[in-house]
This record gives structure tokens, C-alpha cells and sequence, in this order.
């Protein structure tokens, strides 16, 4: 695992700004406004006909789907330079998904309306928005097939090492510790497991030595073996 270095790497980044020069990106940005939205507030719905699109500054934004018996699952984890709501702002559909603070959340809000605008104004950005698209779906479908393929202890351990990489912080000792908050709760509908499954295998690689918890925090002492489970 590459030990965290402070950039932003949440798995999901923003198909428009990747695609975007950094002068377009900064106009971009510019035509924004500021919003904040309170710990554990909705920023929005499934099937809902808002096509704004919210350019993380700071905090946790969690993405999910509840099923029709109620089951929930975790799609994502966004955090600053990620963007929620941008396929929306692009083709004017409906929500695909919830998304929730998970912490204070601060970012840029931008309607569906100015980034048309923007990008009729730059026909060439619009073609790297595609390209860039395209690219993301291969992406998705190879992750899905991988997803479908593979056990659950795996498919736990790939997620701690990606959530270690996106919110964990080096500490002098050369332990990684999580500085979000997530319970059993969310591992298990971030991966379709079980939260009795989730604990059974964190206890079992606590046992190893692999995983530490203090209080709240979930500590990474073992890097390459929690690495070596996730392939």
C-alpha cells in the first residue's frame, strides 16, 4: 500500500474536472457558489429533479442506494476534490443515488445550467468530457467484474486498504490510522457483508497484528499483509 501523503485520492474523482485544462477548471470553478451542509444532512435523494452538482472543499460526502426491502449499500466515499451530482448536471436526469454528510460538509454548487453554458462555449472541453467518460465506464465495468469474482474476506480487505490510502494519516511510529469514523455498519454495506462477518475478520487480523483499534480509531500496522489479502 502507498502510504498516504495528504492529496486527495477517494476512488471517485470528477469525470468534469478531470477531463478540464486547469484554466477551464478555474473558470469553472469561479462561476460557483459557496455552500455548506450540516453533519449527517442530505445533500440529496434518489429520483430527485435537482441537477446541481457540489464541488467538495472539505469534509466526507457518503454515496448509497436502500434497496426495496431496505437494505442499504455504500457506492462511494467523497471527500475534498470530489464532485457529487455531476452526471445529473450533465444529461438532466434524475438522482441515481443518495448522498449524506457524513461530517460538515463545505463546497462549490454549481446548476446544470452554467455548466451547459460552459461547456457550449467549449466544444473541445465537451469532447474530453466524453473521452473521459468512456474511459471511466471500462473502468466501472472491469471493477464489477472483479467485484463479482471475489470472496468477502477479500473484498473487505481491498476496501481498508483503499479507505487506509484515501483517509488514513502516517503516524511517526509508521502506523496508518483512519481519521474518519466508519463503523462495522459501513464496511459491511460497502462490501455486502454481514456486520457479524466484518468483525469476524477484523478480530482475526487484529489477532495477527495486521489491524489495531483504539477506541474509536481504526490503526494499520501491517501494510504489505493487508495488501497481500486484498489481491
Amino acid at each position: 500500500m502507498t502510504p498516504p501523503d495528504g492529496s486527495d485520492k477517494h476512488g471517485l474523482s470528477s469525470i468534469l474536472f478531470e477531463a478540464l485544462q486547469p484554466l477551464d477548471a478555474n473558470a469553472l470553478r469561479a462561476m460557483a457558489r459557496p455552500v455548506h451542509f450540516p453533519a449527517q444532512s442530505q445533500i440529496c435523494a434518489e429520483g430527485e429533479e435537482d441537477h446541481s452538482m457540489l464541488l467538495i472543499e472539505t469534509g466526507r460526502v457518503e454515496i448509497s442506494l436502500t434497496s426495496m426491502d431496505g437494505r442499504r449499500s455504500i457506492l462511494a466515499q467523497l471527500g475534498p476534490g470530489d464532485v457529487v451530482g455531476e452526471m445529473a448536471a450533465l444529461d438532466g436526469r434524475p438522482r441515481s443515488a443518495d448522498a449524506e454528510a457524513a461530517g460538515h460538509v463545505t463546497g462549490l454548487l454549481l446548476t446544470r445550467a452554467q455548466v451547459q453554458t460552459f461547456l457550449h462555449e467549449r466544444p473541445e472541453a465537451a469532447l474530453l468530457v466524453i473521452q473521459t467518460l468512456c474511459e471511466r465506464l471500462r473502468k466501472t465495468n472491469a471493477r464489477l467484474a472483479t467485484q463479482v469474482l471475489t470472496d468477502g474476506p477479500t473484498r473487505l480487505a481491498r476496501l481498508l486498504s483503499q479507505l487506509f490510502r484515501d483517509w488514513g494519516t502516517m503516524q511517526p511510529d509508521g502506523r496508518v490510522r483512519l481519521t474518519e469514523s466508519f463503523s462495522q455498519s459501513d464496511f459491511g454495506d460497502m462490501t455486502g457483508l454481514t456486520r457479524e462477518t466484518v468483525n469476524r475478520n477484523i478480530r482475526s487480523w487484529e489477532s495477527r497484528g495486521i489491524l489495531h483499534r483504539e477506541g474509536q480509531s481504526l490503526v494499520l500496522t501491517d501494510p504489505e499483509a493487508l495488501d497481500a489479502m486484498a489481491q
